[in-house]
């Protein structure tokens, strides 16, 4: 049995009157500890997917199943770091790390340890005093996954968390998540529509087709290096998952959602 199933799952919206299908027979299995990350066009229902896998939303038929249990609605051993930060404006960056493991009842005397350790895993023990508006977009993010990482999740589920960052911080990000994901052995699904990102950060990339939302291909990424985004490995990857990824693109989007 796989750590996370998807089975024969069917998402329909009704808008108008009318239904429109978003995801059509998608089946998937994830293992534990694996990143995965869930590539397509804008509206083939990658950011659905992810939303019915985390509970956020019920399928019109088939499952999602994590460990054997059927997902229903959001569990608190899950988190979920999207685009917007979520951060108290009114907390510092310590306070907002610190925020997750008060909701877990950690007691008061080891919040701010195991906070201050993911803070300074991120780089951001100088700034750990500072609020929101002090910082950066990128320090923004990383106190986002500072505060994921704190309350030791089973699962991670991130919505294109670096879609609004500049290049240089999202690839240092990018490299900092997939290094602190696979030292901790982390389950992660993972929305991109950005090639390259997938390439860094997955184990393997779920390439969805839009008209509707279906299961195009999977591509395992074997890659020694993944730093070297110029290497001729990377870039013959890169290629083979442009192909499927122009492919997904090819086909005309009626309904986006």
């Amino acid at each position: 049995m796989s750590y996370i199933e998807v089975d024969h799952v069917h998402k329909e919206y009704i808008r108008d009157g009318k239904a429109f299908t978003v995801l059509n027979d998608v089946s998937l299995n994830f293992d534990k500890g694996e990143f995965i990350c869930l590539l397509g066009p804008s509206g083939c229902g990658k950011s659905t997917l992810l939303n019915l896998i985390a509970g956020f939303e019920n399928c019109t038929s088939g499952q999602v199943r994590i460990d054997g249990q059927v997902v229903s609605q959001p569990s608190i051993k899950y988190v979920t770091v999207f685009q917007q930060y979520g951060l108290l404006p009114w907390r510092t960056v310590l306070g907002n790390v610190e925020l997750g493991l008060e909701s877990k009842g950690v007691p008061k005397e080891n919040r701010q340890a195991i906070a201050e350790k993911y803070i300074d895993m991120v780089g951001l023990t100088a700034a750990k005093n500072s609020h929101p508006a002090e910082l950066s977009g990128g320090m923004q993010q990383r106190v986002s996954i500072a505060r994921a990482f704190a309350v030791e999740p089973e699962i991670i589920f991130m919505d294109e968390p670096f879609a609004a960052l500049d290049a240089l911080t999202r690839m240092s990000l990018q490299d900092e998540v997939t290094k602190l994901c696979r030292e901790q052995g982390k389950t992660v699904v993972f929305v991109t529509h950005d090639i390259d990102e997938s390439i860094v950060l997955a184990d393997r990339v779920v390439i969805l087709a839009a008209n509707p939302g279906r299961l195009k291909t999977i591509v395992p990424i074997t890659i020694a290096d993944r730093s070297d985004r110029n290497s001729e490995e990377f870039l013959t990857i890169r290629n083979h998952i442009f192909e499927e990824f122009h492919m997904a693109h090819e086909e005309k989007i009626e309904y986006y959602i």
